[in-house]
Protein backbone atom coordinates (compact mmCIF):
# COMPACT_ATOMS: atom_id res chain seq x y z
CA UNK A 1 0.00 0.00 0.00
CA UNK A 2 2.93 2.39 1.00
CA UNK A 3 4.56 1.74 -2.46
CA UNK A 4 1.11 2.97 -4.00
CA UNK A 5 0.66 5.73 -2.43
CA UNK A 6 4.46 6.36 -3.68
CA UNK A 7 3.60 5.58 -7.25
CA UNK A 8 0.82 7.99 -7.21
CA UNK A 9 2.29 10.74 -5.51
CA UNK A 10 5.29 10.69 -8.02
CA UNK A 11 2.40 10.76 -10.79
CA UNK A 12 0.96 13.38 -9.48
CA UNK A 13 4.21 15.10 -9.06
CA UNK A 14 5.20 14.57 -13.12
CA UNK A 15 1.41 16.02 -13.63
CA UNK A 16 2.05 19.24 -11.72
CA UNK A 17 5.28 19.83 -13.05
CA UNK A 18 4.09 19.17 -16.64
CA UNK A 19 1.87 21.60 -16.29
CA UNK A 20 4.19 24.73 -14.70
CA UNK A 21 6.34 23.55 -17.51
CA UNK A 22 3.64 23.89 -20.25
CA UNK A 23 2.89 27.36 -18.70
CA UNK A 24 6.31 27.99 -19.51
CA UNK A 25 6.56 27.17 -22.77
CA UNK A 26 3.62 29.41 -23.71
CA UNK A 27 5.30 32.87 -22.43
CA UNK A 28 8.35 31.58 -23.75
CA UNK A 29 6.34 31.07 -27.18
CA UNK A 30 4.59 34.48 -26.75
CA UNK A 31 9.03 36.09 -26.82
CA UNK A 32 9.63 33.72 -29.74
CA UNK A 33 7.24 34.79 -31.82
CA UNK A 34 8.55 35.95 -35.21
CA UNK A 35 5.71 38.29 -35.63
CA UNK A 36 7.65 40.56 -33.22
CA UNK A 37 10.27 42.69 -34.77
CA UNK A 38 11.75 44.52 -31.92
CA UNK A 39 12.25 44.48 -28.81
CA UNK A 40 10.00 46.86 -27.37
CA UNK A 41 7.26 44.84 -29.54
CA UNK A 42 8.56 41.54 -27.63
CA UNK A 43 8.09 43.17 -24.48
CA UNK A 44 4.86 44.05 -24.56
CA UNK A 45 3.93 40.99 -26.25
CA UNK A 46 5.68 39.11 -22.87
CA UNK A 47 3.83 41.86 -20.46
CA UNK A 48 0.36 41.17 -22.07
CA UNK A 49 0.66 37.49 -22.00
CA UNK A 50 1.97 37.36 -18.33
CA UNK A 51 -0.97 39.78 -17.67
CA UNK A 52 -4.00 37.69 -19.20
CA UNK A 53 -1.97 34.33 -17.36
CA UNK A 54 -2.59 35.66 -14.61
CA UNK A 55 -5.10 33.05 -12.67
CA UNK A 56 -2.39 30.54 -13.84
CA UNK A 57 0.70 32.45 -11.84
CA UNK A 58 -0.35 30.97 -8.27
CA UNK A 59 1.68 30.60 -5.48
CA UNK A 60 2.56 26.86 -6.99
CA UNK A 61 3.68 28.05 -10.05
CA UNK A 62 5.80 30.49 -8.11
CA UNK A 63 7.55 27.65 -6.15
CA UNK A 64 7.73 25.87 -8.72
CA UNK A 65 9.68 28.83 -10.43
CA UNK A 66 12.06 28.89 -7.57
CA UNK A 67 12.78 25.80 -7.30
CA UNK A 68 13.32 25.07 -10.93
CA UNK A 69 15.78 27.88 -10.79
CA UNK A 70 17.67 26.62 -7.99
CA UNK A 71 17.95 22.99 -8.89
CA UNK A 72 19.25 24.36 -12.59
CA UNK A 73 22.09 26.47 -10.65
CA UNK A 74 22.91 23.83 -8.28
CA UNK A 75 23.14 21.22 -11.24
CA UNK A 76 25.14 23.17 -13.32
CA UNK A 77 27.05 24.43 -10.63
CA UNK A 78 28.01 20.41 -9.67
CA UNK A 79 29.16 20.32 -13.64
CA UNK A 80 31.12 23.04 -14.02
CA UNK A 81 29.04 24.71 -16.87
CA UNK A 82 27.45 27.91 -14.66
CA UNK A 83 28.88 30.29 -17.45
CA UNK A 84 28.63 27.87 -20.22
CA UNK A 85 26.49 29.42 -23.04
CA UNK A 86 25.93 26.27 -24.50
CA UNK A 87 24.88 24.89 -20.98
CA UNK A 88 23.12 27.38 -19.40
CA UNK A 89 20.15 28.70 -21.90
CA UNK A 90 17.56 27.03 -19.79
CA UNK A 91 18.50 28.81 -16.81
CA UNK A 92 18.44 31.97 -18.40
CA UNK A 93 15.20 31.16 -19.77
CA UNK A 94 13.78 30.01 -16.47
CA UNK A 95 14.78 33.50 -14.88
CA UNK A 96 13.57 35.88 -17.43
CA UNK A 97 10.33 33.97 -16.99
CA UNK A 98 10.63 34.67 -13.06
CA UNK A 99 11.48 38.04 -13.18
CA UNK A 100 8.33 38.68 -15.84
CA UNK A 101 6.55 36.58 -13.39
CA UNK A 102 7.38 38.84 -10.83
CA UNK A 103 7.01 41.86 -12.15
CA UNK A 104 3.44 41.42 -12.84
CA UNK A 105 2.51 40.27 -9.77
CA UNK A 106 3.76 42.98 -7.79
CA UNK A 107 1.89 44.91 -10.30
CA UNK A 108 -1.02 43.48 -8.61
CA UNK A 109 -0.36 43.22 -5.26
CA UNK A 110 0.44 47.29 -5.09
CA UNK A 111 -3.26 47.43 -6.48
CA UNK A 112 -4.77 45.27 -3.32
CA UNK A 113 -1.81 47.29 -1.03
CA UNK A 114 -3.86 50.44 -2.17
CA UNK A 115 -7.09 49.27 -2.02
CA UNK A 116 -6.20 48.16 1.51
CA UNK A 117 -4.69 51.45 2.31
CA UNK A 118 -7.95 53.41 1.65
CA UNK A 119 -9.55 51.30 3.77
CA UNK A 120 -7.31 51.55 6.61
CA UNK A 121 -7.22 55.18 6.07
CA UNK A 122 -10.73 55.39 7.74
CA UNK A 123 -11.32 56.23 11.11
CA UNK A 124 -14.30 54.57 12.53
CA UNK A 125 -15.15 50.52 11.96
CA UNK A 126 -18.17 50.91 10.14
CA UNK A 127 -16.53 53.09 7.63
CA UNK A 128 -13.55 50.69 7.11
CA UNK A 129 -16.53 47.92 6.44
CA UNK A 130 -18.42 49.59 4.26
CA UNK A 131 -15.36 50.95 1.86
CA UNK A 132 -14.28 47.35 1.98
CA UNK A 133 -17.88 45.89 1.18
CA UNK A 134 -17.98 48.72 -1.71
CA UNK A 135 -14.42 47.22 -3.25
CA UNK A 136 -15.01 43.70 -2.94
CA UNK A 137 -18.47 44.02 -4.88
CA UNK A 138 -16.87 44.96 -7.66
CA UNK A 139 -13.67 43.20 -7.78
CA UNK A 140 -12.87 41.73 -10.68
CA UNK A 141 -13.02 37.78 -9.91
CA UNK A 142 -9.59 37.03 -11.07
CA UNK A 143 -8.64 40.05 -8.32
CA UNK A 144 -10.66 38.13 -5.65
CA UNK A 145 -8.53 34.90 -4.32
CA UNK A 146 -5.31 37.03 -4.64
CA UNK A 147 -6.55 40.13 -2.30
CA UNK A 148 -7.88 38.13 0.35
CA UNK A 149 -4.43 36.11 0.03
CA UNK A 150 -2.35 39.39 0.53
CA UNK A 151 -5.01 40.31 3.69
CA UNK A 152 -3.89 37.21 5.68
CA UNK A 153 -0.05 37.42 4.59
CA UNK A 154 -0.53 40.93 6.24
CA UNK A 155 -2.03 40.10 9.09
CA UNK A 156 -0.20 37.13 10.08
CA UNK A 157 2.76 39.03 9.60
CA UNK A 158 1.69 40.54 12.65
CA UNK A 159 2.94 37.61 14.73
CA UNK A 160 1.56 34.55 16.04
CA UNK A 161 1.50 36.56 19.65
CA UNK A 162 -1.48 38.85 18.36
CA UNK A 163 -4.75 37.52 18.96
CA UNK A 164 -7.14 40.10 16.72
CA UNK A 165 -9.85 40.69 19.20
CA UNK A 166 -9.55 43.96 20.36
CA UNK A 167 -12.25 46.76 21.10
CA UNK A 168 -9.80 49.88 22.05
CA UNK A 169 -8.36 51.28 19.29
CA UNK A 170 -5.74 52.74 21.66
CA UNK A 171 -4.47 49.63 22.73
CA UNK A 172 -0.79 48.93 23.55
CA UNK A 173 -0.52 47.00 20.16
CA UNK A 174 -1.28 50.32 18.05
CA UNK A 175 -4.39 51.31 15.73
CA UNK A 176 -3.02 50.29 12.84
CA UNK A 177 -2.54 46.67 14.27
CA UNK A 178 -5.98 46.68 15.62
CA UNK A 179 -7.30 48.13 11.88
CA UNK A 180 -5.43 44.95 10.38
CA UNK A 181 -7.23 42.53 12.10
CA UNK A 182 -10.52 43.99 12.23
CA UNK A 183 -9.90 44.22 8.03
CA UNK A 184 -9.35 40.25 8.48
CA UNK A 185 -12.34 39.95 10.01
CA UNK A 186 -14.32 41.86 7.80
CA UNK A 187 -13.04 40.32 4.83
CA UNK A 188 -14.19 36.59 6.49
CA UNK A 189 -17.14 38.22 7.12
CA UNK A 190 -17.61 39.83 3.37
CA UNK A 191 -16.34 36.72 1.71
CA UNK A 192 -17.48 33.78 3.35
CA UNK A 193 -16.55 30.40 1.63
CA UNK A 194 -19.95 30.25 -0.32
CA UNK A 195 -19.54 34.05 -2.02
CA UNK A 196 -15.94 33.79 -2.34
CA UNK A 197 -15.78 30.60 -4.67
CA UNK A 198 -18.70 32.54 -6.23
CA UNK A 199 -16.89 35.55 -7.02
CA UNK A 200 -13.72 33.83 -7.82
CA UNK A 201 -15.96 31.01 -10.12
CA UNK A 202 -14.98 32.80 -13.37
CA UNK A 203 -11.48 32.98 -12.87
CA UNK A 204 -11.30 29.61 -11.45
CA UNK A 205 -13.17 28.02 -14.42
CA UNK A 206 -10.68 29.92 -17.03
CA UNK A 207 -7.74 28.72 -15.29
CA UNK A 208 -9.05 24.93 -15.35
CA UNK A 209 -9.66 25.61 -19.10
CA UNK A 210 -6.26 26.94 -19.60
CA UNK A 211 -4.70 24.32 -17.89
CA UNK A 212 -6.76 21.77 -19.80
CA UNK A 213 -5.10 23.16 -23.10
CA UNK A 214 -1.98 23.42 -21.62
CA UNK A 215 -2.02 19.58 -20.88
CA UNK A 216 -3.21 18.95 -24.11
CA UNK A 217 -1.02 21.10 -26.48
CA UNK A 218 2.11 19.58 -24.12
CA UNK A 219 0.85 15.53 -24.57
CA UNK A 220 0.10 16.92 -28.50
CA UNK A 221 4.15 17.65 -28.73
CA UNK A 222 5.47 14.77 -26.79
CA UNK A 223 3.67 12.37 -29.31
CA UNK A 224 5.08 14.49 -32.26
CA UNK A 225 8.69 14.25 -30.33
CA UNK A 226 7.94 10.44 -29.67
CA UNK A 227 6.97 9.91 -33.41
CA UNK A 228 10.14 11.82 -34.32
CA UNK A 229 11.99 9.54 -32.54
CA UNK A 230 11.05 6.66 -34.16
CA UNK A 231 11.79 8.23 -37.52
CA UNK A 232 15.05 10.27 -39.21
CA UNK A 233 13.63 13.19 -37.25
CA UNK A 234 15.19 12.54 -33.87
CA UNK A 235 18.76 13.71 -34.05
CA UNK A 236 20.77 11.47 -31.73
CA UNK A 237 23.19 14.21 -31.05
CA UNK A 238 20.24 15.92 -28.98
CA UNK A 239 21.06 12.97 -26.00
CA UNK A 240 24.88 14.67 -25.42
CA UNK A 241 24.95 15.85 -22.17
CA UNK A 242 25.58 19.95 -22.03
CA UNK A 243 23.53 20.36 -25.25
CA UNK A 244 20.27 22.70 -25.07
CA UNK A 245 17.38 20.41 -25.40
CA UNK A 246 14.84 23.39 -25.72
CA UNK A 247 11.90 21.43 -27.10
CA UNK A 248 12.30 18.35 -24.75
CA UNK A 249 12.21 21.09 -21.25
CA UNK A 250 9.34 22.74 -22.24
CA UNK A 251 7.31 19.98 -22.96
Amino acid sequence: YAQYLLKQAQALGSELEALQLSVIRSICLVAMDPAHTTETETATALTDAVRDMRPLLDENFVAYLKYAVAEEEAKLERMGLVDDSDSNRWLFVLKIVQQGVYRELEVGVKRYIDHISYVLRMEEKGERKMLLGKLIDVMPSMDVRPFVKVVDNIAASLGSSVKGDFEDEKDVLGGMTNSVLQLRRDVRDLLPPERLNEMSKDADEWAERQREKLLERRNLTKDRLMAAKETEGYDEDDERPGKFREVERMT
